[in-house]
Order: C-alpha cells, then sequence, then structure tokens
C-alpha cells in the first residue's frame, strides 16, 4: 500500500515503463491491474490522464460510495473506485478489455443510474471503433457481491439500433452523456446526440439481464417531425435546468455552432414535449454575430449563481478569439407554454480571464463545474485550468445585472500542483544564451458534480485532469552558425513522480482543499510463493491483505477443475497470513502428483501463483 498525501486526492500512477526509459519505474496505477494478474495487457491509461471522472455514490448498497473513472486504451474502458470510511481509495472493478481494437477515444463519458428500474445500479458509457460509431455499454450490479458488476455488459445499445424507425447513427464519441429520471417515473433515461442532429430521449421496456428492449420515449420521427430537420450542426449535451425557477425542469440542449441553446419540456410518464419549430426563437445561437463562434467544449454547468430558485447556464466559450477560456453567464426564463425561447440577450461574458486572480497573463480553462462551496446560499462557478490557477471560482456579489462582469469576484479556490509540472522540455543553448521551451501542462477537463460523501456538511467535488505523462522529456539543443540551425544533442527522459489525474477535493472556509488517501489497487494484494515447493507432502500459503476484505483461496488443477477450498468468501482484516495446505482434495483424499494452481480471490480479482507437487 502507497501513502499518497494528495488530499481527498486520486493518484492514477501509470504504467510499467522499461527502466532505461525511467530513472524510476512507476510503480501503482489506478487504472489498472499488475502484470501479475490475469488482466495483463497494459489495461491503464499510458498517457494523457483521465477524460472524466464520475460521482456514482454507493452503486452497490454496501454504505461505502464509488467514483468511475474514463480510460481510453484497451479499446476504451471504465474503472470503479471505491471510498471507505477510513480514507482509502481502492480500485473495485474495471470493464473488459477490447484487445487489438482503437477505441477512438472513447470513453469520453460515463455516468450511472437504473434505466430498467430495478433498483440495481447501471454503469453507463459509449465506445467507437476507431472514428467509427460503435455502441453504448450498461453494466449492472448483479444484486449481490462487492462491487460486482459483471464481465460483461448487461446490455448495449447499438448505434443504429433505431435506424428502421428513420433515426441516424448515435455518436459514441461526444464529449457529455445525460442519464437522470428526466420524465419522473422512476426510470432513469438517456439522452444520446445523433448523426442526424436530432435530440432523443431513451428509455428501456423490462428489465436486464433478461428481455428488454430500448425505446424512443422522445424524439421518434413519426412523432416529432422537426427534431432532427431543423438543425444542421452537432448536439453537444443535455442537462436538466429549472430556469424558470418554477419547479419544472426542462431539458435544456446545447449545440456546437455559435452556443446554440433550446429546450424540451417533459410532461409525464414516456412523454415529453418538444418546441414548436415555426416560433422565432425556439433555438437561439447565443454567441452569432459579435461575439464569435463558441461552443462549450466540455459541456456546461447548472447553477443558481444569485440563489432565488431559478437556475443559471455557465459554459468555458471555447472558439479561437479574445473571448476563449472566457466564462459565459446564460439567464434565460422559459414559459410554461410550450415555446421555450432562448433570448440570446440574456447571455453575458462574466469572467473573460479569470487566470488573472491566480497572477497569471494568460492562461486557459477547460473543465467547469458548480456548487454553494462557502455556504452563503449563492453557487459558484468552478473554472478548471493549469498549475498556477487550477481551480477558480467564480462569483456573484450580489448586487447588479447576472451578466455584467463587474458584478462578480474571481477567486482562486485551489492553485495547482507546486512547481509546475510539463510533459515536454526543450532547452536551446544559443552560443551560450539560454532558452528554455515549456509545453504540455496538466490541465482540468471535467469536475463531478457537487456531493458530500462523508455527510460533514463540507462540498466536496472531484476533477479529472489531462495531459498527465508519465515522465518528462528533456531535449538539449546548440546552435549551429554555419548554417543558422539547432542541432539535438541529448533527449532524456525523467519520471514524473507526480502523475496526478484525480483529485477530491472538499470545501474549507479558503476555497477546496486536498486531503490524504490511501490508495489501494490490485498490487496491494499478496500471494507469495508457496514453501516449500515442490512440495510433499504439504506446503505452506503465505498471503497479505492491505484492507479488511471478503476473500477465497482455493487450489485448482492445471484443467482448471476446484480440487480445495481453503478460504471460502471469510471476512479477514487486514494483514499476512499463513495456511498450510496438506495435499487433500475437498473430499480428502490425496491429490496425485502433478501441478496445481492456488488462486486468492479479493473482490473482482485475482492472483494466482503455481505448485508443484511431487511423491
Amino acid at each position: 500500500m502507497k501513502k499518497l498525501y494528495l488530499s481527498a486526492a486520486f493518484v492514477l500512477a501509470f504504467f510499467f515503463t522499461a527502466e532505461a526509459q525511467l530513472n524510476v519505474n512507476a510503480t501503482g496505477n489506478l487504472f489498472g491491474v499488475g502484470t501479475s494478474l490475469p488482466d495483463s495487457v497494459r489495461p491503464h491509461s499510458t498517457d494523457k490522464g483521465a477524460r472524466t471522472v464520475h460521482y456514482a455514490g454507493d452503486l452497490d448498497g454496501d454504505g461505502k460510495k464509488e467514483f468511475v473513472g474514463t480510460d481510453y486504451t484497451n479499446g476504451g474502458r471504465v474503472h470503479v473506485w471505491e471510498l471507505t470510511a477510513s480514507n482509502t481509495l481502492e480500485l473495485v472493478w474495471s470493464s473488459k478489455t477490447r484487445v487489438g481494437v482503437s477505441s477512438g477515444s472513447t470513453p469520453r463519458w460515463v455516468r450511472t443510474g437504473d434505466l430498467d428500474g430495478d433498483g440495481n445500479k447501471e454503469i453507463i458509457f459509449p465506445l467507437t471503433t476507431t472514428a467509427a460509431d460503435f455502441e453504448v455499454h450498461v453494466y449492472e450490479y448483479q444484486g449481490s457481491g462487492d462491487n460486482n458488476y459483471g464481465t460483461e455488459p448487461a446490455f448495449v445499445l447499438p448505434a443504429n439500433y433505431f435506424a428502421a424507425q428513420g433515426v441516424g447513427n448515435f455518436r459514441t464519441n461526444r464529449e457529455v452523456g445525460a442519464v437522470a429520471d428526466f420524465d419522473g417515473d422512476g426510470f432513469d433515461e438517456l439522452i444520446m446526440s445523433n448523426r442526424d442532429h436530432g435530440v432523443y430521449v431513451l428509455g428501456v421496456f423490462g428489465s436486464f439481464p433478461g428481455f428488454a428492449s430500448w425505446q424512443l420515449e422522445g424524439g421518434d420521427p413519426a412523432v416529432v417531425t422537426a427534431n432532427s430537420k431543423v438543425f444542421s450542426v452537432s448536439h453537444w449535451e443535455s442537462q436538466l435546468a429549472d430556469v424558470a425557477g418554477n419547479d419544472k425542469p426542462m431539458i435544456v440542449n446545447m449545440h456546437w455552432n455559435f452556443m446554440g441553446f433550446w429546450g424540451i419540456r417533459p410532461r409525464g410518464t414516456d412523454s415529453y414535449s418538444y418546441p414548436d419549430t415555426g416560433v422565432t426563437g425556439f433555438y437561439s445561437e447565443v454567441t452569432r454575430g459579435t461575439l464569435g463562434d463558441h461552443v462549450g467544449y466540455m459541456g456546461f454547468t447548472v447553477a443558481d449563481v444569485d440563489g432565488d430558485g431559478s437556475d443559471e447556464i455557465g459554459t468555458v466559450l471555447y472558439g479561437g478569439d479574445s473571448l476563449t477560456y472566457g466564462l459565459g453567464l446564460l439567464d434565460f426564463a422559459a414559459t410554461d407554454t410550450g415555446l421555450y425561447i432562448f433570448d440570446p440577450s440574456k447571455f453575458g461574458v462574466v469572467s473573460p480571464n479569470g487566470w488573472t486572480a491566480g497572477g497569471a497573463a494568460e492562461g486557459s480553462f477547460w473543465g467547469i463545474g458548480s456548487g454553494d462551496f462557502n455556504g452563503n446560499g449563492k453557487q459558484e462557478i468552478l473554472l478548471g485550468g493549469t498549475n498556477e490557477y487550477n481551480i477558480v471560482a467564480v462569483e456573484y456579489t450580489g448586487q447588479g445585472s447576472l451578466l455584467d462582469a463587474a458584478n462578480y469576484t474571481n477567486t482562486v479556490y485551489y492553485d495547482g500542483q507546486k512547481p509546475r509540472i510539463f510533459a515536454f522540455v526543450d532547452i536551446y543553448d544559443s552560443l551560450g544564451t539560454i532558452d528554455t521551451v515549456f509545453t504540455e501542462s496538466p490541465f482540468i477537463s471535467k469536475f463531478t458534480k457537487a456531493f458530500d460523501s462523508d455527510g460533514d456538511g463540507a462540498l466536496e467535488i472531484a476533477a479529472a485532469f489531462q495531459s498527465v505523462y508519465d515522465s518528462i522529456t528533456v531535449s538539449n539543443r546548440t546552435w549551429n552558425p554555419s548554417d543558422s540551425t539547432y542541432t539535438l544533442v541529448s533527449t532524456t527522459k525523467i519520471n514524473n513522480e507526480r502523475k496526478i489525474n484525480l483529485i477530491h477535493f472538499e470545501a474549507t472556509s479558503t476555497g477546496l482543499e486536498m486531503k490524504e488517501l490511501d490508495f489501494i489497487s490490485p498490487e496491494d494484494y499478496v500471494l507469495a510463493q508457496n514453501f516449500p515447493n515442490p512440495f510433499n507432502p504439504s506446503t505452506m500459503l503465505r498471503f497479505s491483505l492491505p484492507v479488511d476484505k471478503k476473500i477465497s483461496l482455493k487450489i485448482y488443477d492445471m484443467l482448471g477443475t476446484e480440487v480445495k477450498t481453503l478460504i471460502n468468501n471469510e471476512f479477514l482484516a487486514k494483514g499476512s497470513y499463513e495456511l498450510n495446505w496438506d495435499g487433500t482434495s475437498n473430499a480428502g483424499a490425496k491429490v496425485a502428483s502433478g501441478n496445481y494452481v492456488a488462486e486468492l480471490q479479493f473482490g473482482n480479482f485475482t492472483k494466482t501463483i503455481k505448485m508443484q507437487m511431487l511423491k
């Protein structure tokens, strides 16, 4: 077990790398399992970090909270980490690998919910194959066992599932997904982007595993003929928001071009009212004109910034002009008439350059989140940046227009890891004049929603970091006066000992604070080689557990047939153990000479050793 001083921090240390490449090998990874385990084909991210982390609450009903994160490798997969009461974060489950398949940079999002309403929570995420749309995978808690979500998806949604109904391929490479009970019927729904630019609300009829099918609850072309015909640009994200303050949340949809917005009104069980597309203003591109073409690349956040009971919408502008990385705020007032007018005059840039709060002359923001972290009744909007100003909170002062930047404060809630880390350092020596160029610094890509995992009243939030490399590449170049070029002299790789991909924060009186967590991976469970080996008539098995755990220890022959159960799903305290196997089977008979396998089972993972019995 490694002690990591990260504040409620998640460290996803990366893969085991050749010692010739790095000064020190990386030794732990939350994304993966070690090479001694069956899944040893480097199932953890080799670089770049984690695109998304999602706070899932208590998925398996054991009283412990879980987080789910994304991983692009091995065809794309997700991992579940459990936060225990003893301030320990443990990797407890990983979805299957798709060895030899390019993921097409998915999954970019992961969500949890209960689509079939049977009480067993599901993990939902999309996958692509290279650049092609593929499937949405749904893993479901099996109803028993510790974090047992199965080894295969309980249900899948092929991208072309509704082709026969005139619906194009669902996009499985979008940035953000949405799962919620949008219509209030007790069943969660999934909103998917589509190649035809429409927005579709999908539900599940029946339960899985078993007889279940997907259905179009909202957006069916036979019912809503305009859904896929009025938009020429890609749908990007949908969320529930009570923009009118009438306790009737609507589905707010953001499209790619000029940050276009429009709404869908839930009307009851499996019923949704799409707007009248003949009414001017039902769809508004709020940054078209002098503000330029922008999109909220990492999605948007729903926040009540003035504490009046109605939601505002905040998003980081992305578009390649002077407003890029500024915080745009939408203060839309939707009526309950079915027209859902989105007035572009209700948009303003309320924090055009928030990095100045951290003392930086320039910068960038990507991730966005929100919550009332200081407990004053107004929700701050969090902007995730790079090291000098990792998290800046933008808060309304309580006076004046909600759309005027002068009425907001910008405060650094977390100023990042120091000193700043870069992936590439290029040193240029021009006849004694040294110029150093730094590139690729980690930045926050996504936040979770705000939550309170320990019930102490202080809000928490987790952040996923991108551009996190396992090593720092240092290149030295010297000036060649004869042809006015630089010559590469040497390249050295240095182990990045701060491969911090995910950090869990808690609110304090001065902002957000990281806490110390113990990080447990499957590599921390030890099943030592038996002694003696070969043996006759008995041998000693030794193993150690980093946490209290239900475990099994069994003996198998080389055909996989169980020979002896030494421990059967028993709860043991953390520590080291020794157990004698007397060379007999479950029936009490002496086993034959030959090779056997001892297997330590802990949760969803196993470790094995080979043993030899000689007579």
